[in-house]
């Protein structure tokens, strides 16, 4: 008798299965390939509590090796060795900067000065120095666990977690890793992956105090009596009346924040994705006027006038959309209501500096752009300077002091349509 059709198929089809099923399985096997993946991340440098206390020192000159923040003050330099600690240079004669010393801070980042006193972070803690002296600063005051978040970022990807029971982090270092996987592999665990850097220093107004004058990059900045610090995600305010400084007011500002720059009774914060506005005519409890929100990138910014000069930039350390490299111009005359007046495109913007509608761009490794912005409405490039790579600029009384990985190069720019090295002090690292 004749099985029914669909009995007849299914038999025949169960049966190629079992014949198949091997040979499937053994030509999986075969296709199993080994891969080596590579890739760049970060792993955190320890130090005990004991000896974190007890390494703050001055020490005498060092070469550059590794700059960050700068800050000028009565005639002097201070660079930020990233994680390091602060060299002085005696830079009242610009063309002939000289080494005066070096201050030992483990874990430090920024700085700002009024009146002979010098606020530096250390991991966690605000340390303050006496440098009335500047042969011989004095730490006199160390005000502990003011800061939470800042020292434990690392400055790119890692797959490395904070080991509290290994000591404070004071920094990170660079290292390689290599991973064999089999089968399929999907790209290395850094693909895509972007974060901002800390190397981030402004400008300051002292009210009728004597206090100095950072770059675009700061976490730190002292307008009056108060000195203003930013972490990843808060405003610190601190009384600096008196020497011993006191944490009086914490407040929570938003997402991956960058910078702070003041101008007039007002705190302008950069952050990956927006321009946050402080009012500070009561400097103890800063109050938020308005957000101006940008494309997710890192955003340094600078104010003169009613204007506020803001550049966003890709990159292996930003957290945006491969493209923003960009300067924004906003007007600011409405606090309140902020609006974009222009958009120029640029090839990898970092810090910036403005003085009298001269606009300096640092471009990274692509130089330094020098515009003119008198007509904030047209802004033109009058010279792009590219054999040297910049990081952030200070423009002060015709001095153009520029940091980059390269080193910290002074122009004359009293003639804008003619600068004029005056100095360089070089990097010197393996």
């Amino acid at each position: 008798m004749k099985q029914p059709l669909y009995k007849s198929t299914a038999i025949r089809a169960a049966a190629a299965l079992l014949i198949l099923t091997p040979l499937i399985f053994l030509s999986s096997c075969q296709d199993v390939r080994k891969q080596t993946i590579t890739w760049t991340e970060f792993e955190p440098v320890y130090m005990s509590h004991e000896e974190f206390m007890n390494s703050v020192k001055l020490e005498t000159p060092r070469d550059l090796e590794n700059p960050g923040k700068i800050y000028f003050y009565n005639g002097y330099l201070f660079v930020n060795e990233i994680d390091k600690g602060i060299h002085i240079f005696d830079n009242r004669d610009p063309s002939n900067p000289l080494q005066q010393g070096f201050i030992q801070i483990p874990a430090n980042k920024d700085l700002a000065i009024r009146n002979d006193l010098l606020y530096a972070d250390s991991q966690k803690d605000l340390l303050v120095f006496d440098i009335s002296n500047l042969d011989q600063p004095e730490l006199i005051h160390r005000e502990e666990d003011v800061f939470k978040t800042m020292a434990n970022h690392p400055p790119g990807f890692t797959t490395q977690q904070v080991d509290p029971s290994q000591g404070l982090v004071v920094g990170w270092r660079e290292v390689q890793r290599e991973e064999i996987c089999e089968g399929s592999c999907h790209s290395h665990p850094a693909s895509g992956f972007r974060v901002l850097t800390a190397m981030d220093s402004a400008s300051s107004f002292g009210g009728g105090s004597q206090t100095g004058t950072g770059g675009s990059m700061a976490r730190f900045t002292i307008t009056g009596e108060h000195l203003y610090a930013v972490d990843w995600n808060n405003l610190f305010t601190f009384d600096i009346s008196a020497p011993a400084a006191q944490k009086v007011n914490m407040q929570h500002v938003g997402w991956m924040i960058e910078t702070i720059f003041p101008y007039n009774e007002n705190l302008f914060i950069g952050s990956a994705n927006a321009m946050y506005i402080y009012d500070i005519s009561q400097p103890s409890v800063p109050k938020q006027l308005s957000i101006f929100r940008h494309a997710t990138a890192c955003d340094p910014v600078v104010v003169e006038g009613n204007y506020a000069y803001v550049t966003l930039r890709d990159g292996e350390h930003c957290p945006n959309i491969t493209g923003t490299n960009q300067l924004e111009v906003i007007n600011v005359e409405n606090l309140h209501n902020p609006k974009r007046i222009g958009l120029y495109k640029m090839l990898k913007p970092h810090g910036l500096g403005i003085d009298q509608g001269r606009l300096f761009v640092s471009e990274g490794e692509y130089g330094l752009k020098v515009m003119d912005a008198s007509d904030p409405y047209n802004i033109k490039e009058l010279r792009h300077i590219k054999d040297i790579e910049t990081f952030d600029v200070i423009p002060l009384d015709g001095v153009l002091m520029i940091t980059g990985q390269s080193g910290i190069f002074q122009y004359d720019y009293s003639d804008i349509n003619d600068l004029k090295l005056l100095s360089t002090i070089p990097v010197y690292n393996d």
